[in-house]
């Protein structure tokens, strides 16, 4: 890299930091700047990541790299966030400075390898050998790639102007509940339900977090943050593909892998259109399981903080990630075992648990908060489920949140075969002739054939697979055990690979079948559909026929181009869509209650300012609280303990919502200097209604459908301070 090379990278970077700098000034930026600033912020972390994972594994491929840069982008984010948190500073001004302030330390750091090697640590091998079949087989993965991508680009489309919550899920419950009161009040405190799941106050807060940090740039718009599992469902297929070409397999065979768990409907676009943190405990999982294999060859101090952010991150995510997470490392320390049996060059038993001490130290400190919190303030870790060793209780917990007493639940209820072989909505229509054989059949033949790497990442589905049979209570979705799927389409790859030419029908038949189940799902007629196929297929060929030509020459000079270019050309782009994407938040904030009637009613009864507003009925209160986040919405206790509506380090874990009387709930409303109530009717109904419409007199409706009323306070007591 030249001088004016390096130059020109300094002046981006420096721009970068000032725009982030500028974003924490000025918090009443008009959208196209809140647009630059989030672009800024997302540059930023990819850079620093990527410099921290260049730095630690230097010899990792391209493939890793990615994976790992992209592991350390969300923790350099998300850590930091949560600790601002607890410090009661969660704010965008403070998180947009230390966004730059990371990015700039990172700059200190040395650039590391330029040029990546293998996954294996090999030099790079040359280009696969030209022929008919190789075009044919390049052109249907353009092709089935196209077509995922389209289905998902199309899925957007649809939902552009929708607020959350649309695939249902939690996301309007206690994930961006938890995140909306972030927003007003600058800490961690978590939101407690009167009815439905009382355990969500208490778990990890990763995924919410991602989308905070999303929400930042843009103050009041969840424009992003509706969709936080977007990416990470993106990284997660690169992290197939990673693990596959670990293993062994060409780029192809990789990509064919990341396919065929793109592929599945279900994964894309369902649940990466979400705020919840599914695909993140998916991808931080597989993002384990590459690393630690790296580990496991080559143990050193550089893979093992990779590693350990990784599955650090992974338990910071979701609960059952204290699941996962020990697989991982049994798979590790399995590995490491096999590598130094037959390894000529073995590393030193004390160079190795310093590694393993490393490996251990960053996953506690990427994923230890809420655990820590939850042991401090509750003593139990993972409250509110109770901890038994061998019938003794260590750690107490709640009542009815045992294994025992969960598992009589009806979403515990499964017929295995039928689950497996008969979902296609959930799993897609190929999977029981592709990904669940091979994941049952890959683990052997690896076995049989002595690849022991090989063998012990893909026995981790069946392993997840019995986890999610035994160990948890809803086995209606696959989103508690994506990973493994993820896993499963590696495996089918490989064993595909390890056939050789004779699976290449098969291969091929599939890959069609991919592309045409994904645009069918666009939901189209058969004609259009096969129209869009066709479109689809010839511009896949044509791809192929242009990389055949033209792209394996050129590739080199493209690469060079990129990289002394495309920062600045991807700076350009940004400026151009400014205004347009700014347009485009300005239109979703003006748009996003239109199909929400009761919400809708909230906004206009309370003005741009918002208003104190209890919300009473089910937990999924999120789209009141407003479009821009202008409403203090309370559950409002009906005991004394006010404190207790929230959880946070130290709090108190009584009951605030025993069905005292209607003057101490009264009386709390007033407290809190509420002046709208929000019921929402169920089957199931909290007091408060049958309390509001034996007292008229001192509630007026305000507004009112079949399924939710809004009452106003009469006369409305004075306001009080936020408490």
């Amino acid at each position: 890299m030249g001088r004016t090379d390096r130059a020109a990278i300094l002046v981006l970077s420096l721009l970068i930091a000032a725009i982030l700098f500028a974003g924490a000034a000025f918090p009443a930026s008009p959208r196209w700047f809140q647009v630059i600033v989030f672009a800024a912020m997302l540059a930023a972390l990819w850079g620093a990541g990527s410099r921290l994972a260049r730095r630690l594994a230097p010899d990792f491929g391209p493939e890793s790299h990615a994976v790992a840069a992209f592991t350390f982008a969300a923790g350099i984010a998300v850590v930091p966030a949560t600790w601002l948190g607890h410090f009661g500073r969660l704010r965008p001004a403070p998180f947009l400075v230390w966004t730059a302030a990371a990015f700039l330390l990172s700059r200190l750091l040395p650039a590391g390898n330029a040029a990546p090697k293998s996954a294996d640590g090999d030099p790079p091998p040359g280009p696969e050998p030209d022929s008919r079949r190789s075009r044919i087989d390049t052109a249907l993965l353009l092709t089935a790639g196209l077509a995922i991508a389209f289905v998902g680009l199309d899925d957007m489309a649809g939902r552009r102007w929708a607020p959350a919550g649309t695939y249902g899920y939690d996301d309007v419950s206690y994930h961006l509940s938890e995140v909306a009161t972030w927003i007003r009040y600058g800490d961690l405190r978590m939101l407690r339900f009167s009815m439905g799941d009382p355990s969500t106050s208490f778990y990890p807060v990763l995924g919410e977090m991602a989308s905070w940090v999303l929400i930042a740039p843009f103050r009041n718009s969840d424009v992003a943050g509706r969709w936080s599992q977007l990416p990470f469902a993106l990284f997660s297929f690169l992290a197939v593909a990673a693990i596959a070409r670990r293993l062994g397999l060409s780029r192809r065979d990789a990509a064919l892998a990341a396919i065929a768990y793109g592929g599945i409907h279900h994964v894309f676009p369902v649940l990466a259109l979400g705020a919840g943190n599914d695909h993140s405990t998916g991808f931080f999982t597989l993002a384990g399981a590459d690393a630690a294999l790296a580990f496991a060859r080559r143990p050193r101090a550089g893979t093992a903080a990779v590693t350990g952010a990784a599955l650090g991150l992974l338990v910071a995510t979701k609960y059952i990630g204290i699941l996962y997470a020990p697989v991982v490392l049994a798979m590790l320390a399995v590995a490491v075992f096999v590598e130094r049996r037959t390894a000529a060059d073995r590393a030193p038993l004390r160079k190795l648990a310093a590694s393993g001490l490393l490996l251990a130290a960053v996953l506690v400190g990427a994923g230890g908060y809420t655990y820590l919190r939850n042991a401090v303030t509750t003593g139990n870790p993972i409250f509110p489920a109770p901890v038994r060793i061998f019938g003794i209780d260590v750690f107490p917990g709640w009542g009815g949140v045992t294994a025992e007493e969960r598992d009589t639940s009806p979403e515990f209820r499964i017929d295995v075969w039928r689950f497996l072989t008969g979902q296609a909505r959930l799993f897609g229509s190929y999977f029981p002739y592709s990904l669940l054989p091979a994941a049952l059949l890959a683990p052997l033949l690896a076995l049989w054939r002595r690849r022991w790497p090989a063998a012990l990442a893909f026995s981790l589905p069946a392993v997840l697979f019995l986890q999610f049979l035994f160990l948890m209570h809803d086995h209606r979705d696959v989103r508690y055990f994506l990973p493994a799927l993820g896993l499963a389409a590696a495996a089918f790859a490989w064993l595909l690979a390890e056939i050789g030419p004779r699976a290449f029908p098969f291969r091929i038949l599939l890959l069609g079948m991919i592309a045409w189940e994904a645009t069918r799902r666009a939901g189209w007629t058969s004609p259009r559909a096969g129209l869009t196929f066709v479109g689809l297929l010839a511009a896949g060929t044509l791809g192929s026929l242009a990389w055949s030509r033209w792209g394996r020459e050129r590739a080199p000079a493209l690469r060079s181009w990129t990289q002394r270019w495309g920062q600045a050309a991807a700076a350009a782009l940004v400026l151009a869509a400014a205004l347009p994407l700014g347009w485009m938040v300005a239109h979703y904030q003006a748009k996003k209650l239109a199909n929400e009637a009761a919400p809708l009613a909230l906004e206009r009864l309370v003005g741009p300012r918002g208003a104190r507003v209890a919300y009473a009925g089910m937990n999924q209160p999120y789209l009141f609280f407003g479009s821009r986040f202008q409403n203090d919405l309370e559950i409002v206790p009906r005991t004394r303990e006010l404190d207790a509506r929230y959880y946070s380090w130290g709090s108190e874990l009584g009951n605030p919502y025993e069905p005292v009387s209607y003057r101490r709930w009264r009386r709390s409303l007033e407290q809190l200097g509420i002046t709208l109530v929000v019921i929402v009717r169920s089957d199931s109904e909290d007091p408060e209604r049958r309390w509001i419409l034996h007292r008229t007199g001192e509630f007026a409706l305000a507004w009112a459908d079949p399924e939710v009323e809004i009452w106003r306070l009469v006369p409305p007591p004075v306001a009080a301070g936020r408490g």
